[in-house]
C-alpha cells in the first residue's frame, strides 16, 4: 500500500471530544524538531501519549480496522505548532512496511481552511512535485512512513495551536 489515504470524520463526536480533553489537559513540552539539525528545524511543542490508552489502544483499533492490519504500535504523540513552527521535510523510518497516520484536531472547518494553512506537505517518490493535504478538524492521513513530509503551522493571524496527533506503526505480516 504504497500511497496517501485521506479518512474525513475519522472518530465520532464522543470520540473526538474524549480526545481533547486528554490533549487540553495534559502537559505540552516545548522544543519538538522534525530534525536533529538545528540550524535548520525549527522547534515546536509535543506530546507523549504511548500511557494514554485512549490513543496507544482504543484509537490503534480503530486505525487498524479502518485499513485492515494488523500494526505494532511504534510511537502516538501530538505535535502543536503556532505562527512560525513549520516543521522540515523529513522521514518517519527508512525500514519497510511502516506507516504513519495524523489525525487533526485543532478545529479547522473547511471553509476555512484555505485562509488558515498549516497543510501537511509531501514529496513523493518518482513526482517533480509536491503535494499538499489541508489540516480539516477530524481529518486522518494514512502514509507510508518512508515519505519525505513536513507539517506547516498555521498562518499569521489563526490564534489556534495545530494539533496533530501521529501514530508511527510497523504492519505485522503473518
Amino acid at each position: 500500500m504504497d500511497k496517501i489515504i485521506v479518512c474525513d470524520n475519522f472518530l465520532t463526536e464522543d470520540e473526538l471530544t474524549t480526545a481533547k480533553n486528554i490533549i487540553f489537559y495534559k502537559e505540552w513540552k516545548f522544543g519538538h524538531q522534525t530534525t536533529h539539525e538545528k540550524l535548520y528545524s525549527t522547534p515546536f511543542w509535543s506530546m507523549e501519549l504511548e500511557c494514554e490508552e485512549f490513543f496507544s489502544k482504543y484509537i490503534f483499533d480503530i486505525i487498524e480496522k479502518q485499513f485492515s492490519k494488523k500494526f505494532k504500535l511504534l510511537r502516538v504523540y501530538a505535535n502543536g505548532q503556532t505562527y512560525g513552527q513549520n516543521g522540515s521535510f523529513h522521514i518517519d523510518s527508512d525500514l519497510p512496511d511502516t506507516y504513519t497516520f495524523c489525525l487533526y484536531l485543532s478545529e479547522i472547518k473547511p471553509e476555512y481552511v484555505e485562509t488558515a494553512g498549516g497543510n501537511l506537505w509531501f514529496k513523493l517518490p518518482d513526482k517533480n512535485y509536491n503535494i499538499c493535504y489541508e489540516p480539516i478538524y477530524n481529518r486522518g492521513i494514512f502514509f507510508p512512513s518512508t515519505y519525505v513530509h513536513k507539517g506547516c503551522a498555521f498562518n499569521r493571524y489563526v490564534m489556534n495551536l495545530r494539533i496533530c496527533v501521529a501514530w508511527k506503526l510497523q504492519e505485522i505480516i503473518e
